[in-house]
């Protein structure tokens, strides 16, 4: 029999040891309790810090089976302490968590337990609770993990309740042991899989190291730890461990990660000066030799060089003992990171123990998870720089193509961000507006991208920097002919005083005074090649008036001064483009949107196109590509056309024009207002938080700031 019970024993070891489910596992627990004891019910029960928590209440002849969660319980919670902090030595579940020893009673109405609750469901369900078995479950640590409590032990083949008898004690207690190894691990792994779940779901690197370290803490009962992280040099090769986050409970040390203060430590070196790798740190030598050390005593441990903690012991009064480094292996078997741990306690007493090898198996799958989770998070950030960095190569790209508006693309995303940090800080107009990281990291995106179409914009028109501009400026040509003609008239003066002596003086002042209008003439071409902001109908009058003198080409044939095109591009009224050209510029939002449309950009950035093509609508509609309305507009696409126009204002490099001062610009932009062409409030806000003074501190020459008083400026100003 006793045999038989053994065999059992083992079978129910492997059953326990294979379920997966905590809580199919502790009712297999109960079962299993019930059929080597031959109980008619029972309870098991789960420990946290200050409960008992009802897991699973069985009862054969009530035909009562019920089952909660681990962190829930069928009846209230058992109490383990008493209201005024002792011991709950009352009920015989609770003494029994205390003591950590079985307690067998034979019957429970002559004890020196409360069973109050006990004969009051006797008595509402005409039933007699008599024997109790109460066996703890206590790991290898001797921690109180839960309780097993056997009610009313039965003669075997009959209804008889009897005691237990006392020879059943030992191999109940060997189920004991099962079930809480079982219970551990599952609870462990239970952990372990919300923890990955939890770290697969963050993209915070700092949250995940944290959360990794707190884990491999608190799973080994240690006074703190270490995670180092690989660093590479500038070939690319790993050759430095790096301090991310130091913890320790007992010193109220935590440096790195998102709350503690900097590390001041220098990085780890992989390898000697000569090359060989480093054997002497153990940190090293673990990511080196990609195994795990587990050293009982650092002060006995000869094979690395622990003085370095003995000073720090000296030091802080401290006393440096067990270690337990992991290396952090991605998927492709490559270091990069650490895990150390220091000073495993004991979950009770918490003295100084060595790290058991029955942590390393959780650990190495806690240190896999790390590793996944660190080498996503890794990649996703390889990935994000390459992504930034081609983004910002585009925007030199573009800036190249024209030395006239070079910075533009890069300056453009710097007033961006300034505009949508006043707006999240603004507790009026924008209070419900706010940018989450990865929304930060969108409109940073659509920043740089704005003006990606003008990729496709020919050369000649985006370096355009004159009216006569073609692959050159066409002004050489109109003064070569200038020219030309100032020699026809010197050649006619010289000619006519050959023929007349006598008439020279008025020859020669006829002469002058023809140069004099020639040279005024080419001047006013030079001045209107320039480009401006407005430019006359009498300016206009006088470049047609200008045509229509003549120069002698090198066949004597007489030719206008100026062809229809020279005449159509010397009338442009603002800048230098003509209404064909701007049109071929404008193009280069419909480019612009197809460009970005057209990239599989994931989810947190699908609004870039949005943004990025919205900087050339106006607020009334009228405006391009789509001609969209304010209200089909987003904030940040509204921003992007306010960034956008003050950069073209103040820039310094446009060759048309001199830098203009703040004043000017807010007075334009004031107008465009008013105008329906930008949003009002976010001109306001521009205005109000001086959004436009960061920018022109950090951008602009000291002459264009000239601005103290904004209220000129301001919408609800009446002048």
């Amino acid at each position: 029999m006793l045999q038989s019970n053994y065999q059992s024993l083992v079978r129910i070891g492997r059953s326990l040891m294979s379920e997966r489910n905590i809580t199919k596992l502790c009712e297999l627990i109960l079962d299993e309790a019930q059929d080597l004891t031959c109980a008619d019910g029972g309870t098991l029960y789960l420990v946290d810090e200050k409960h008992l928590n009802f897991a699973i209440v069985h009862n054969n002849s009530l035909n009562i089976r019920l089952a909660s969660e681990p962190s829930d319980s069928v009846f209230p919670p058992i109490p383990l302490f008493e209201s005024d902090g002792n011991i709950n030595q009352h009920h015989v579940a609770a003494f029994t968590c205390h003591a950590k020893t079985l307690i067998n009673i034979e019957d429970a109405y002559d004890s020196q337990f409360d069973f109050s609750g006990a004969k009051q469901f006797d008595e509402i369900n005409q039933y007699r609770t008599q024997s109790i078995l109460a066996i703890p479950l206590l790991n290898e640590s001797n921690q109180i993990l839960g309780l097993i409590q056997l009610i009313n032990a039965k003669e075997p083949g009959t209804d008889t309740t009897c005691p237990f008898p006392q020879e059943i004690e030992p191999l109940i207690l060997s189920l004991a042991t099962f079930a809480a190894s079982a219970i551990e691990n599952r609870t462990i792994s239970d952990g372990q899989k919300a923890l990955l779940v939890e770290l697969a779901a963050t993209n915070d690197t700092q949250e995940i190291i944290e959360r990794i370290l707190d884990e491999a803490i608190s799973l080994t009962h240690s006074e703190g730890g270490t995670l180092y992280l690989t660093q590479s040099d500038d070939s690319g090769d790993v050759s430095k461990l790096k301090f991310e986050i130091i913890k320790n409970d007992v010193l109220d040390i935590q440096m790195g990660g998102k709350e503690g203060v900097p590390i001041p430590f220098p990085a780890l070196e992989l390898f000697e000066k000569d090359g060989q790798p480093n054997n002497h740190n153990v940190a090293v030598y673990s990511a080196n030799q990609k195994k795990i050390i587990n050293i009982d005593d650092v002060y006995e441990s000869q094979d690395f060089d622990f003085s370095g903690a003995q000073a720090f012991d000296k030091q802080t009064n401290y006393r440096t003992k067990s270690i337990l480094t992991f290396p952090l292996l991605n998927h492709q078997d490559e270091i990069i990171g650490v895990l150390q741990l220091i000073n495993a306690r004991h979950p009770d007493n918490r003295d100084h123990i060595p790290f058991a090898n029955r942590y390393i198996p959780l650990l190495r799958g806690l240190a896999l998870y790390a590793a996944i989770a660190l080498n996503n998070q890794i990649l996703v950030q390889d990935l994000k720089n390459l992504l930034d960095a081609f983004i910002k190569t585009i925007a030199k790209a573009i800036d190249a193509k024209s030395p006239h508006t070079s910075g533009h693309c890069q300056r453009v995303p710097l007033l961006m961000e300034l505009i949508a940090q006043a707006a999240c800080e603004d507790e009026s107009q924008f209070q419900d507006f706010q940018l989450s990281d990865e929304e930060w990291y969108e409109l940073r995106v659509s920043a740089w991208m704005h003006d990606c179409g003008k990729l496709a914009t020919p050369d000649s028109v985006l370096d355009k920097s004159t009216k006569l501009h073609k692959m050159r400026d066409g002004i050489e040509l109109i003064e070569a002919r200038f020219s030309a003609l100032k020699q026809k008239t010197e050649s006619d003066f010289l000619k006519s005083v050959i023929k007349n002596p006598n008439n020279r003086s008025v020859f020669e002042t006829e002469y002058q005074n023809t140069i004099e209008s020639l040279n005024k003439a080419l001047e006013f071409i030079r001045t209107s090649n320039k480009g401006g902001e407005f430019m006359s109908e009498e300016s206009k009058t006088k470049i047609n008036d200008i045509a229509k003198l003549t120069w002698p080409d090198n066949n004597g044939n007489l030719q206008p001064m100026l062809n229809e095109d020279e005449i159509y591009n010397l009338c442009i009224e603002r800048g230098t483009l003509t209404a064909e050209e701007r049109q071929i510029i404008n193009n280069h939002m419909t480019v612009t949107i197809d460009m970005l449309e057209g990239l599989p950009f994931p989810k947190q950035l699908k609004r870039v196109p949005e943004y990025a093509g919205g900087h050339h609508e106006k607020m009334n509609g009228t405006g391009f590509p789509r001609g969209l309305t304010r209200d089909q507009m987003s904030i940040p696409a509204r921003m992007m056309a306010i960034a956008d126009i003050f950069e073209a204002l103040t820039a310094k490099d446009r060759p048309y024009k001199d830098p203009m001062k703040i004043s000017l610009s807010l007075n334009i932009m004031k107008r465009m207002v008013e105008d329906e062409h930008i949003d009002p409030d976010l001109f306001e806000l521009f205005v109000k938080s001086r959004v436009w003074k960061t920018y022109a501190e950090r951008v602009l020459s000291s002459e264009q700031i000239d601005v103290e008083d904004v209220t000129p400026y301001l919408l609800n100003n009446a002048s």
